[in-house]
């Protein structure tokens, strides 16, 4: 919540903090008291972009709405006339942030500092949305605490007397000890928060090294500090960073709690207990530091005191599902399977999809002789897991023969259904299918203190992937390859990564790779071709996708990517029967037809077959702009200028701004006498042309015969004129 206000007050500026405030966040919804009507218009106006700017700053990434909520008590009673608002308790303790002073907080409309925008708003307090809402726009654009130097111009003079930085430094000009922080400090701050809307982990791991080097006893900036070495993977300085600042803040809940965790991994437990005793006490209604205590009790063979533990996580947070599971797999080892089928009902009832607590409900159900029971939850697993050999093989042999009787020893439970809890892959896991992608990371670092597992690498450069990070997500890949250095998967996603990252070059070798542990892969040599084709290298490419056809000669969308490619290396005969290839194998490749259909079109020929191809494609994808201007461009080659115009015009509904479809637009307006049109559609295109070739697939229309058609046209023009 303090994380929230904190963000809610940089995101919105320091006016419109003033008349809401953050009353809670549950699931998805963030919710907002308003002090007064006339800005509930603003605020729901700006709700979208308030969403967005809020998940990209606090990396909140589930929240998807916003509800508004007025208040007419707010500001709440008993404030009286404090000297200064602030927010309800600043994220980092001593870098307090004044937020508006007490003569701007009185009254709604008094608020405003322009007197003559405070009389118009006073006059017209009825119909006060509009204006309100144009406010609002410009308080939420002009208080962004970063904004990037291309996004504004500052103003001639600027005024930096109230500036937190100049008050600091004049009192701490009176004498040692004055000032309550070093302005130093406070900077770093505000540069690790910009870092962090960015993903720019190294830079604000940095940023706080500083901002705490310049304010030791700063308590939410150690929090800070320690999260993010968390998330890069720095477990000794980690450690000492925790260490330290408990030395100062002895019951600070999230330094002991990274702390237990780091220690619990590293098989320190005697320690990780110590810290997680330090949360449960400060915080006795907090259910994670009784669960993963519970876990070390497990992996120190204390199963009476890990029930116990989560016992007490199910007391104090009962939609808990990993609770409810690891007290299940409690009453399962001590044999009350009745009271073992209770706690996995309630995990997989809060968590459907929880394959691990379903699996042993599946076979607790089993050895209570509930065995249509347990046939349909294996059923649900298999739904869940496809690929889930070992479940697929039981069921089957149940089908066949029926529950088989439970051995004798270890009361006949199997030994993957107790194997050692893995509370911080679970924990992780609902994170990810939350999109709380930074709280997911945390969890995974924590696995990889044990050097055990392969799964957190996976799963780690997929979020870094989604953060945008590519080159964090490729380091992922490459410690999974000295894992796995034969294994396909491995490589192949390595190369794609690289070709989202522009270093196509780099992806080829290892496709190459790739091919020589599996050459009758022709999926490979398919993704060779395609990444051979993004270099404009047309042999090689045309090659791979030969060999990729030898290998798989009945898929169609091989022989229209290799008609594609002959056309662009100028082998218009090959391509043509490479796309006809591909509509024999699927007579609904719309794609397809309209590739024919234009060909034919460029070339003049075949014109009624050409016409034939285009309603073909279109009576697939009658919405498809591209083919609409195919259709058009026939139209325009049969001689019929009205007709293509008609459908250049539908086209251009459909489409991004494309150059070629405002040559042709200019071209087709040119045969109709319609000269200013055509200057104008031409110098679109021409305009268009000029952005980099990457903006736009396909082809791209000459310049300097865009210029001489304009040239052309204007000449025209003056004569007329």
């Amino acid at each position: 919540m303090e994380w929230l206000t904190f963000h809610w007050c940089l995101t919105v500026g320091q006016d419109l903090a003033a008349i809401s405030r953050i009353e809670g966040f549950s699931g998805q919804t963030l919710r907002v008291a308003v002090s007064g009507k006339e800005w509930m218009t603003p605020l729901k106006s700006l709700r979208q972009k308030i969403i967005a700017e809020m998940r990209r700053q606090t990396g909140a990434d589930s929240l998807q709405r916003i509800v508004f909520k007025l208040d007419p008590d707010f500001p709440p009673p008993g404030l009286g006339r404090p000297e200064r608002v602030v927010s309800a308790k600043p994220p980092v303790p001593g870098l307090k942030r004044e937020l508006v002073s007490i003569d701007d907080v009185e009254g709604n409309i008094n608020m405003i500092k322009d007197q003559e925008l405070k009389e118009i708003l006073t006059r017209l307090s009825a119909k006060i949305a509009g204006i309100a809402l144009i406010l609002a726009g410009s308080l939420l654009i002009s208080n962004c605490t970063i904004a990037r130097d291309a996004e504004f111009s500052p103003p001639s003079t600027i005024d930096l007397s109230s500036s937190y930085a100049i008050r600091e430094m004049r009192i701490q000009e009176k004498g040692p000890g004055a000032g309550s922080r070093d302005p130093r400090s406070y900077y770093h701050y505000l540069m690790a928060l910009n870092a962090e809307r960015d993903y720019q982990f190294e830079q604000a791991t940095d940023n706080y090294r500083q901002a705490v080097a310049y304010d030791p006893k700063a308590e939410g900036l150690r929090e800070k500090l320690a999260i993010h070495l968390l998330r890069e993977g720095e477990i000794e300085e980690l450690i000492e960073v925790c260490e330290k600042g408990l030395e100062y803040f002895p019951k600070n809940m999230t330094l002991n709690m990274i702390l237990a965790d780091v220690l619990a991994a590293r098989g320190e437990y005697v320690r990780a207990h110590r810290h997680y005793e330090n949360v449960t006490e400060t915080d006795p209604g907090g259910s994670r530091a009784f669960l993963l205590r519970g876990t070390l009790y497990v992996e120190q063979g204390e199963y009476e005191k890990a029930h116990k533990m989560f016992e007490q996580v199910v007391l104090v947070e009962p939609s808990n599902p990993l609770g409810h599971h690891y007290l299940g797999r409690e009453d399962l080892r001590s044999g009350q399977l009745s009271d073992a089928e209770k706690q996995f009902r309630k995990s997989v009832s809060l968590k459907p999809n929880f394959v691990a607590a379903r699996e042993h409900l599946a076979w607790v159900l089993e050895k209570l002789g509930k065995v249509d029971e347990a046939v349909k939850e294996y059923n649900l697993l298999l739904k869940l897991e496809p690929g889930n050999r070992r479940v697929r093989d039981h069921l089957e042999a149940i089908r066949q023969w029926g529950a088989p009787s439970p051995p004798a020893e270890n009361q006949g439970i199997p030994q993957e259904l107790l194997d050692q809890p893995r509370a911080h892959l679970e924990i992780a896991s609902i994170y990810y299918e939350q999109a709380m992608y930074l709280k997911s990371l945390e969890e995974f670092q924590l696995l990889l203190v044990r050097k055990d597992s392969q799964e957190p690498h996976v799963l780690m450069a997929r979020i870094y992937e989604i953060l945008g990070r590519l080159d964090k997500a490729i380091e992922e890949f490459e410690t999974l390859r000295k894992m796995k250095p034969e294994s396909i998967e491995v490589i192949t996603y390595m190369a794609r990564l690289h070709s989202l990252n522009g270093d196509t070059e780099t992806a080829i070798p290892l496709i190459q790779e790739a091919i020589s542990i599996e050459p009758g892969n022709d999926s490979l040599y398919h993704s060779l071709a395609l990444a051979h084709m993004a270099l404009e290298n047309y042999e090689p490419a045309i090659e791979a996708m030969r060999q990729a056809i030898t290998l798989n000669a009945n898929k169609d969308s091989y022989y229209f990517e290799l008609g594609a490619l002959l056309e662009r290396a100028g082998e218009f005969n090959g391509a043509i029967e490479n796309m006809q290839r591909a509509i024999e194998l699927n007579p609904m490749h719309s794609n397809a037809h309209n590739f024919l259909g234009y060909m034919y079109a460029l070339e003049g020929q075949y014109l009624d077959k050409a016409l034939d191809h285009l309603k073909k494609a279109l009576a697939i994808q009658p919405r498809n702009g591209y083919f609409l201007d195919s259709l058009g461009w026939i139209y325009f080659k049969k001689g019929e200028p009205k007709k293509a115009l008609n459908e250049i015009q539908k086209a251009m509904v459909y489409t991004p701004p494309d150059p070629v479809l405002y040559d042709h637009l200019g071209d087709i307006h040119f045969s109709l006498q319609n000269y200013s049109e055509a200057s104008g559609a031409w110098r679109m295109s021409l305009s268009l042309t000029r952005m980099k070739k990457d903006d736009f697939e396909g082809e791209m229309p000459d310049p300097k015969d865009l210029q001489e058609k304009i040239d052309k046209v204007d000449k025209i023009l003056q004569k007329g004129l």
